[in-house]
């Protein structure tokens, strides 16, 4: 390392001072000592001609060059680190814990279809199924609790996003004894009616928050429930009605439990997406279960 100017120890090193935010600490972490570290850094500021780091009285802070020059190492490290684990795995099936994480609604249309495969022809790989609501499960993502999570968007127009695998529109929900509506409503009309919506934080409820904001209406909330269950049953025994994607009350519409109207003037759109978490390099297990749900998710197009 001290004969070259520049190496991937190089990036190593700066990456972990940058993510400590000291010298020392990244000393310690890599077991060199801090005048090393300091020289490292100092070589790097040559090759690339400007100040990555600000001294402080804590430790350092990343300088505009910094910033720029840390999200490129992390991303050839990530790369180098997935190369080395694809060469070790080159010759064996992909096999071990595969952390996913979805919401309640998609687990019917994904997991069975999915864990039927990979017994079938992944044995080696094992799930560990995490459920939530979306901003729940890109907290896991973040997080690197989950390595696979699929979860909604909710936009009014579109989403442009390789990650996107189908979308829908949300509709109006309610008892089908008791249904009079037509096939689409304008949102302004949701005023006239009692609501169930999710609590403020979720990420369908800021969507209609939103839309009635800008529109001016008051909405009516009779109830508010994160859970799907408690949703349904109080539009089915208590005479409210639901904002939800089609898909999370399909079975209920082809036993003519629910109807449902298409709400628009806005329309608006909810996308499913499959994202990949970015704290470690994928497993060879992992982007197998990526690929498999994303062509289960896919098939899933213009039905859901």
């Amino acid at each position: 390392m001290d004969d070259v100017p520049m190496n991937l120890e190089h990036l190593r090193t700066f990456a972990r001072a940058a993510e400590l935010g000291s010298f020392t600490k990244a000393a310690i972490s890599l077991g060199l000592a801090q005048p090393t570290i300091s020289r490292i850094i100092g070589e790097l500021e040559v090759e690339w001609d400007g100040a990555l780091f600000y001294r402080t009285g804590r430790g350092v802070e990343l300088s505009e060059l910094g910033h720029e020059a840390l999200a490129r190492a992390q991303s050839v490290l990530r790369e180098v680190d997935q190369i080395s684990e694809d060469l070790r795995a080159f010759n064996r099936l992909p096999s071990g814990h595969v952390s996913i994480g979805l919401p309640p609604s998609l687990i019917p249309y994904i997991i069975p279809n999915l864990l039927n495969q990979i017994r079938s022809e992944r044995p080696g790989i094992r799930l560990r199924i995490y459920e939530g609501f979306s901003e729940q499960i890109e907290h896991w993502l973040a997080e690197g609790v989950v390595e696979v999570g699929i979860y909604s968007k909710y936009k009014e127009n579109v989403l442009d996003s390789r990650s996107l695998m189908f979308d829908s529109r949300l509709v109006l929900a309610g008892n089908s004894a008791d249904w009079d509506l037509p096939e689409e409503i304008d949102f302004a009309e949701l005023s006239n009616v009692p609501l169930v919506l999710p609590a403020l934080t979720n990420g369908l409820r800021v969507a209609v928050d939103a839309a009635a904001k800008r529109l001016k209406i008051s909405l009516t909330i009779v109830a508010e429930a994160d859970s799907i269950l408690a949703q349904k049953e109080m539009t089915l025994h208590c005479g409210c009605y639901m904002v939800k994607a089609p898909h999370t009350i399909l079975s209920e519409k082809q036993d003519r439990v629910f109807a449902s109207a298409t709400i628009r003037n806005p329309y608006i759109n909810r996308y499913v997406v499959l994202v990949t978490g970015q704290k470690k390099p994928l497993s060879r297990a992992a982007r197998e279960i990526a690929t498999r749900a994303t062509s289960i998710l896919r098939g899933y197009s213009g039905s859901l």
